[in-house]
């Protein structure tokens, strides 16, 4: 079993298939995830909200009956009336009046009691002659012997009647006469809580509810309540929190005849399954349609990138092995006929690099014969010099000898013996080997002047530097002047540079303002090719630059200056080497 799930591990195919369920699982679940938490806690925040929204408007509507019904029973208290009847004497000889006035006050108090539907009772009571007059005869002997509770104020009590048997309040205001301040009675209602919660909670479904006056009575109760911090609490705060799945919300309310009563409301939270009855179902057939796009792609990736990626390792391998014949012949996608295409062409060109290759190792080989044939012309040359010098020497010669001498130096300093670079007190001796050579055909006509820092004469640089350029200012510029010529050479440190410049007092050249020179000494060339043939080095300043910018990069540069019939000043400036120990 391992070995054949290593083996279905190991295929492309199943990996690819893996990765696909991971990249589009992932984020899916984790989008899921970060729904569930921000819906939950959105759904839970909004439904705190609602309950206690629900609750305020709860209380405001009980509140409102609370009120209306304190109205009635004051319009009954302060009736004209009813103080009347109270102050009246029952006996013989006011028996109409006071007949009149009975019937007057049921009727009102009758009146009163159909003016709220959640009172079930209002009773006048007469302190004079303890009578006690209600709105209906039934049950009112049983509730006058309960008001007991003091005036202006709702007060919970309980009726054994077979009519009201719940949650009843008493409130009572007392008729007064007002010249002398004597209390002559009260009128007394009974506010039926149930018939209001029926009404409040069929708008307001609610898990439980309990109502408490200021002395910790229950004034009403329905349902089992869950929480523990309102059982004997005292809070002196509203709060609404979450527990669970139900939400607390407790309230209190200022009631008529002073002291805050507290509404404790519970009401349950809809789980989200209720939100969404079909969450599991609908949860099931994402993840069914994620393995679905998972395995189609893992098909299509393999038609379309798989098999051709085999075949085009397949060509390589041949490729490799040396078969440059291995051409991508399949066909595909545009993709991978445009990369088939480039690997014939890479074949091709490879090809044809191969055959360079042979062609340039040929010619390379033909070229070290011919480079070995004319090596023994300068060897030659060299040791035919060192001839003619011994012999001058016999002879007694010495400028021959001198000059000779001069020349082999020169020619060593040509074939680069020494190697590439030489130090500037090296190049410089050259540069008077050279003269010495010129001293025979010029004489003393042409002087050249050094003006070197100590420090500069032991930086290295190319070899083969400063003749040229000597050269140059004795053919193009000191000759044609047909005076006596002089040439400088400079050289100094500048921070990081070294600086070598070349200035002659010849005949100059014409150089445009912003030019570099160059088209200027091009001009001067063309005009004297003759005379460029007499030059020893055969070596031109182009090449110099170019030798500069070749060893050292194309910032180091070298500039020219010149006027007509003043001279001409080249400089270069070049990177400090010094001889490493």
């Amino acid at each position: 079993m391992p070995s054949l799930f290593s083996h279905l591990f190991n295929r492309f195919q199943f990996r690819v298939f893996l990765y696909l369920f991971m990249v589009t699982s992932i984020p899916i679940l984790c989008a899921l995830y970060l729904f569930d938490q921000q819906f939950s806690a959105y759904s839970e925040k909004e439904f705190m909200s609602a309950v206690e929204q629900r609750h305020d408007q709860m209380l405001m509507r009980m509140n409102q009956e609370f009120r209306y019904a304190s109205e009635i029973t004051h319009r009954s208290a302060v009736d004209y009336g009813i103080i009347n009847y109270a102050k009246i004497k029952d006996d013989s000889a006011n028996s109409n009046e006071v007949k009149e006035l009975s019937d007057y006050s049921n009727s009102l108090l009758s009146e009163q009691l159909l003016q709220n539907r959640y009172v079930e009772q209002v009773c006048l009571t007469l302190t004079a002659s303890n009578r006690t007059l209600c709105s209906q005869s039934e049950g009112s002997e049983a509730m006058a012997t309960r008001i007991k509770g003091p005036y202006k104020s709702f007060e919970p009590i309980e009726a054994e009647s077979s009519k009201f048997n719940g949650y009843i309040l008493t409130y009572s205001e007392s008729v007064m006469d007002k010249p002398s301040k004597q209390e002559l009675g009260r009128v007394t209602i009974w506010f039926n809580m149930n018939k209001l919660w029926k009404e409040l909670s069929f708008k307001s479904p609610s898990h439980a509810y309990v109502l408490m006056d200021q002395h910790k009575r229950v004034v009403y109760r329905n349902g089992i309540y869950t929480g523990d911090d309102f059982r004997g609490a005292e809070r002196e705060a509203d709060y609404v929190h979450v527990d669970g799945t139900v939400v607390h919300s407790m309230k209190h309310i200022d009631m008529i005849g002073g002291g805050q009563w507290m509404s404790y409301y519970e009401a349950p939270i809809t789980l989200s399954s209720a939100a969404f009855p079909h969450y599991r179902t609908w949860l099931i057939l994402l993840l069914s349609l994620v393995v679905a796009l998972c395995i189609s792609s893992s098909l299509l990736f393999i038609n379309f990138v798989t098999k051709p990626l085999y075949v085009l390792k397949t060509l390589m391998n041949r490729a490799e092995s040396g078969d440059l014949r291995a051409y991508w012949t399949s066909k595909s996608s545009n993709e991978w006929t445009q990369l088939g295409q480039s690997y014939n062409q890479m074949l091709n060109r490879l090809e044809d690099l191969i055959k360079q290759v042979k062609r340039e190792e040929s010619l390379k080989k033909e070229a070290e014969m011919e480079a070995l044939h004319y090596q023994l012309n300068p060897h030659f040359l060299y040791n035919t010099l060192n001839t003619i010098k011994w012999v001058a020497k016999i002879h007694k010669t010495p400028q021959i000898s001198e000059v000779v001498s001069a020349l082999v130096r020169l020619l060593q300093a040509s074939l680069g013996k020494k190697g590439e670079f030489i130090t500037l007190r090296e190049e410089i001796g050259l540069t008077r080997d050279y003269m010495e050579i010129q001293r025979f055909r010029y004489g003393d006509r042409i002087q050249v002047v050094t003006e070197v820092d100590e420090l500069t004469l032991g930086c290295l640089v190319p070899r083969m530097l400063l003749q040229p350029l000597v050269e140059n200012a004795i053919i193009h510029g000191i000759e044609p002047s047909k005076r006596e010529g002089i040439i400088t050479i400079r050289s100094w440190l500048d921070r990081d540079l070294l600086l070598c410049q070349v200035e002659d007092n010849g005949v100059g050249m014409q150089v445009e303002e912003g030019s570099s020179g160059w088209n200027a000494m091009h001009a001067v060339g063309g005009a004297q090719s003759g005379k460029l043939r007499e030059r020893m080095s055969g070596v031109g300043i182009s090449h110099i630059r170019e030798k500069i910018k070749l060893y050292y990069g194309p910032q180091f540069k070298m500039h020219i200056g010149s006027k007509p019939g003043e001279g001409t000043t080249i400089r270069m400036s070049l990177p400090i080497h010094q001889f490493e120990e």
